[in-house]
Formats: structure tokens, C-alpha cells, sequence
């Protein structure tokens, strides 16, 4: 029986994907690596585009960080359908613990 593995999901800048290894904080995970689609590998890709688009904590308004509120909207949705994806295409073989958001907002 394969070993199952951990993979954090969140944003960090200067990143192609938003997967990280679960056993430490800065190891990443490259789509490549990972039995998934095409489709899901471009979907990661364009997540992380849009959120270094759209989201600035410095410039933003403050308490955001996104430079609209349908923007933050379509990142939290878009997260969760990819992560369920990722968990569906994975099934059996990872875990995929979702921390987008650490102060749990």
C-alpha cells in the first residue's frame, strides 16, 4: 500500500504552484511530480497568476490585501474548487490540507 502524503495548499510569492510539502515549511511540490491532469496542473498555474494580480497587502485597501472584493471572492472559490479536485484526482495517494487562510478567516 503506497504511503500517503501531505500537501499544504496556499499562495507565497514568486511561486508557480500553491502546493508545498507538509513536512516542512519550504519544501514545494511541483505539479509535475503529481499524477494529476493537464487541466488541473494549468488550473494551479492560473490560480497563482491571478492572485500575484490581484492581491498586494501593501497597496491594497487596508484589511484585504485584493484590489476588489469579486476578486477575493473568485480566489476563494476558484481554492476550493481546485482543492477539491486535487483531492478527488489524488485520492488514496495525498492529503491536501487547505491553508490559505492561517488566522482562519
Amino acid at each position: 500500500m503506497p504511503t500517503m502524503i501531505n500537501i499544504r495548499f496556499f499562495p507565497d510569492w514568486g511561486r508557480k504552484e500553491p502546493l508545498w510539502s507538509h513536512d516542512t515549511e519550504d519544501v514545494t511540490v511541483r505539479t509535475e511530480d503529481l499524477d494529476i491532469t493537464a487541466e488541473l496542473a494549468h488550473s494551479l498555474r492560473g490560480y497563482m497568476d491571478f492572485w500575484e494580480n490581484h492581491f498586494n497587502p501593501v497597496s491594497a485597501p487596508p484589511g484585504s490585501g485584493w484590489d476588489s472584493e469579486e476578486n477575493q471572492r473568485w480566489f476563494e472559490l476558484e481554492g476550493d474548487r481546485i482543492i477539491n479536485e486535487l483531492s478527488s484526482q489524488l485520492s488514496g495517494t495525498a492529503i491536501i490540507s487547505d491553508e490559505r487562510f492561517p488566522d482562519g478567516s
